[in-house]
């Protein structure tokens, strides 16, 4: 319980009289009097005023939270008392988490429940703490407040966007891709299928001459596309993906993408792995098949973070690759913002070309080509300031190098014979798990 304004105010008024009976001692009957009101009205709206203990509450959530979204919170409170009263509500939510609203106001009514939500928006992945539920309210003569704190501790983990792969897993079990994917396929492949006659525009290496001999005419073997493939997603988590992108780190983001190739992977029967790497190797599970293994994965990169540090991408991709038992799809998701890191990683993933099929996955910096796109000369005229026009012409500059090396650098990595996939962070799950299903129908493997 604590004191209101009003009472305070009213406390001070009572007090007047008696600082003024050094001039007149009827004051003091006059002050004795008041204190006695005071005092009387205190303990009737003691008696009127509904205890704390009418009050409970219950947070209610999902126990993992998604990162980058916002994740609905919702504070049941429960009312026993007999008349309505507003009460400002405030939950402990865990430090470092931006919240909708700090304080909540609520009307609650005699013997019922109401509903108070807000919204948690977290930036990082990792686990938090929860604390008490704190409830205030006004008594009915608003001379004083009660406080109530229930204890409500629990904790949560903040994973990679959950959302998405709910929304692809929706998806993928609606889609007609999947069921396409899943019929037999005749052509270009490794499983025998059958023999047809030879047509034109067949591929003459696929004449199968001992029956073309037989037959005393061109026949031809067609193979089945294998579909159960290998598919091995690799996330940078050096410096160059410690930045921030868009409101998350450049790893969170291609973090968030690799788990929804996974998704995708697993739900057309492929055998699915991830690795995580920086200077070393910072986790590896390898490939396998089947939907429960995304609940491994998903708790296998839960608290893997970026680092300040150079990877090595020849010996890391080579590690990757030498793990492999077969030709697999292996999927790279980095950022080519830095000449000295690019040299390095068009190196490695050209190593891995001869043996697998080689996908680099870079996040465009939608900021960057903002500057390198600006109009200077529009700039110019609105800009009344000579030191603006320099360091506009300076950002471009700077846009127009970096969009110029990475443009050099994707087109040697296709030329090598790498896939390459350079889009920004909101595209970047779609458009990838697109090129995927692309590279399964056109049997790249």
């Amino acid at each position: 319980m604590s004191a209101s304004q009003r009472l305070y105010l009213l406390a001070i008024l009572a007090i007047v009289p008696m600082a003024a009976a050094a001039w007149s001692a009827d004051l003091v009957k006059i002050g004795l009097a008041l204190d006695l009101i005071l005092l009387l009205a205190f303990l009737i709206d003691r008696q009127i005023t509904p205890p704390p203990s009418t009050i409970d509450a219950r947070r209610d959530m999902d126990d993992r939270l998604s990162i980058g979204r916002d994740n609905d919170v919702v504070l049941t409170i429960s009312y026993k008392g007999g008349i309505p009263i507003s009460c400002l509500v405030k939950d402990d939510s865990p430090e470092g988490i931006e919240k909708s609203a700090s304080l909540l106001s609520v009307q609650l009514e005699p013997g019922q429940e109401t509903r108070a939500a807000y919204r948690l928006s977290p930036r990082r992945r990792g686990s938090y703490q929860f604390g008490q539920i704190n409830l205030r309210y006004r008594s009915r003569l608003g001379l004083f407040y009660y406080e109530r704190k229930i204890q409500a501790q629990a904790k949560i983990k903040v994973y990679s966007d959950l959302k998405a792969l709910h929304d692809l897993s929706i998806k993928l079990s609606h889609s007609s891709e999947l069921g396409e994917l899943h019929q037999r396929k005749r052509g270009q492949g490794t499983d025998f299928a059958s023999l047809k006659e030879y047509s034109s525009g067949d591929d003459c290496k696929a004449i199968d001459w001992r029956a073309t001999a037989r037959r005393d005419r061109p026949v031809i073997r067609t193979y089945e596309a294998e579909q159960e493939q290998r598919l091995l997603i690799l996330v940078d988590a050096g410096r160059m993906m410690v930045s921030d992108l868009e409101g998350l780190s450049r790893f969170d983001r291609a973090l968030n993408a690799a788990l929804c190739l996974a998704l995708t992977g697993l739900s057309h029967n492929d055998q699915v792995g991830i690795g995580i790497f920086a200077d070393k190797p910072l986790l590896y599970l390898p490939p396998k098949r089947g939907k429960p293994y995304m609940h491994r994965i998903l708790e296998g990169t839960f608290a893997v973070e970026p680092r300040m540090v150079e990877p090595d991408y020849a010996g890391i991709l080579s590690y990757f690759a030498s793990a492999q038992k077969g030709r697999s799809l292996m999927v790279v998701l980095t950022d080519l913002t830095d000449p000295t890191g690019s040299q390095a990683l068009l190196s490695g993933l050209a190593n891995l070309a001869p043996r697998h099929l080689p996908f680099c996955v870079t996040l465009k910096d939608r900021q960057v080509q903002k500057f390198a796109s600006q109009d200077l000369v529009a700039a110019e005229k609105s800009s009344a300031h000579k030191g603006d026009i320099i360091n506009k012409i300076y950002q471009k500059a700077v846009a127009l190098d970096l969009t110029s090396q990475r443009e050099l650098a994707l087109s040697v990595l296709t030329r090598r014979g790498c896939l390459v996939l350079d889009a920004a962070p909101q595209e970047l799950s779609d458009r990838l798990v697109e090129k995927y299903i692309e590279v399964k129908s056109r049997g790249r493997l």
